[in-house]
């Protein structure tokens, strides 16, 4: 199955500087109470030449896709229609929206940041700007919070209680 192949050879893996930049995006997609069934999150951009995606999956990777919508032949765009429908897309705005609906299909779980990307999606300074407001969506969600910044002399609590083990 090639489906996945421009992929593989086109996404690069974020560093720790993303990480440190992005991590209630990280955590958002492996907070089963966020993002119900553990979706993968895609925060990405598009306009009529050009894809980017950024990946954060539950194993806290990043993954960086750029491509040009002429780039992706059929086994390409069958993956890409596998994304729409099965992880949370984050898009900044519904031109963005008509635009992957236009040249692939919409995802079926897409959330929008109503801003614009100057310069479009392979303008990595404005893509940038873009991911900080998607990612204080996700700081203002209070179990993030907690785990993230965690009050003065509080100690962190876990996410999930039933998890709790009592050390003697």
């Amino acid at each position: 199955m090639d489906s996945n192949s421009l992929f593989l050879q086109r996404a690069t893996a974020q560093g720790p500087d993303w990480h440190v930049s992005y991590p209630a995006l990280a955590m958002a997609s492996s907070t089963e109470s966020i993002d119900e069934r553990r979706k993968q999150i895609v925060v990405a951009a598009a306009d009529d030449t050009n894809l980017r995606m950024v990946f954060f999956s539950s194993l806290g990777a990043i993954l960086d896709f750029q491509a040009a919508w002429i780039e992706l032949d059929s086994s390409a765009r069958a993956w890409l229609a596998f994304t729409t429908r099965w992880n949370r897309w984050w898009l900044p705005d519904a031109e963005t929206l008509g635009a992957i609906e236009l040249k692939a299909q919409a995802p079926t779980d897409v959330r929008l940041a109503h801003r614009t990307i100057d310069g479009g999606p392979t303008n990595t300074s404005a893509f940038r700007r873009y991911l900080d407001v998607v990612e204080q969506h996700y700081r203002r969600d209070e179990l993030i919070a907690r785990v993230l910044f965690p009050r003065s002399g509080e100690l962190m609590q876990p996410l999930n209680a039933a998890l709790d083990i009592a050390i003697p």
